[in-house]
């Protein structure tokens, strides 16, 4: 009897006990939120910019002539050419626009960039110049790099959010410039000028450094040397008495070194999207 009355007791305390704990506030925490990792730096995508920086080098003027007299045995012929040099130097500003793929299986990065530039580069010569005794000249020359544009090739290693890179490709610009000469031909005196604008092509090859600031925004720094092909500014021709004749030109070649530096941001429109985050429950 004893034994059934503690048996019954104990039970009933169990009941007890476990109606109690029931009714205590849970000690449970609330679900901790784990951010997802950061993805790790990618250059692939297109991208915008702006750029300025400082630049100049040389404007030559490359000139020949010649000029004969006489007739038969007797004629003689003098020819000679040469370059005549302007320093020239300015500011440049503009915008690219280019697209970066970087390889998934390695770090190397490939790319195509084209921009254009506003320039302030310009230079100024006098010069006299001379073909034998026959021909002389005395001139005032300037040009003017109105503005300049690439189209480039880019190849660069990532180091994770740093990107050196080499470039290259092709290099257009407007350049105008005047021009003034006085002219002595055999004792015939006479002057011309002119203020011309021409269109030059040529390349372009350099290196930079790209640093990604955001996922989205980078600053970069880049030399550029540009080489522009001549383009004619002036051509004449004449006699030289009955039996002798003259002929002489001159050209305007640009070349140009640049340092800028630049701002892109570049369009995630392809990237997969983010990770969803992950809540761990305790």
């Amino acid at each position: 009897m004893l034994r059934s009355l503690l048996l019954s007791s104990a039970l009933s305390l169990m009941a007890i006990g476990g109606a109690f704990a029931a009714d205590l506030p849970s000690t449970k925490g609330e679900p901790v939120y784990a951010p997802p990792p950061p993805p790790p730096p990618t250059w692939t995508g297109f991208y915008l910019g702006v750029n300025g920086g400082y630049g100049g080098d040389r404007f030559v003027y490359p000139f020949d002539g010649y000029a004969t007299e006489g007739e038969g045995e007797g004629a003689t012929t003098i020819s000679g050419n040469g370059n005549a040099n302007i320093t020239s130097s300015g500011f440049l500003a503009g915008g690219q626009i280019g697209y970066n793929y970087e390889f998934p299986a390695s770090n190397f990065v490939a790319g195509i960039e084209a921009d254009i530039d506003w320039s302030s580069i310009r230079g100024r010569l006098g010069a006299s110049l001379n073909v034998g005794d026959v021909f002389s000249a005395d001139a005032d020359a300037g040009s003017h790099l109105q503005y300049l544009g690439t189209a480039r090739a880019r190849l660069g290693y990532a180091f994770g959010n740093i990107l050196p890179y080499v470039t290259g490709g092709f290099a257009y610009g407007q350049t105008s410039s005047y021009y003034n000469v006085n002219y002595d031909v055999d004792g015939d005196t006479g002057a011309f000028g002119d203020s011309v604008q021409h269109f030059q092509t040529g390349w372009t090859a350099g290196a930079g450094l790209e640093y990604q600031i955001t996922p989205n925004l980078s600053f970069k720094t880049e030399y550029l040397y540009v080489s522009l092909s001549p383009a004619t500014l002036y051509s004449i021709s004449g006699d030289i008495g009955d039996t002798g004749s003259y002929n002489f030109s001159l050209r305007e070649r640009t070349t140009v070194n640049i340092v800028r530096a630049g701002l892109n941001y570049r369009f995630d429109w392809f990237e997969p999207p983010a990770p969803a985050p992950v809540v761990a429950k305790y």
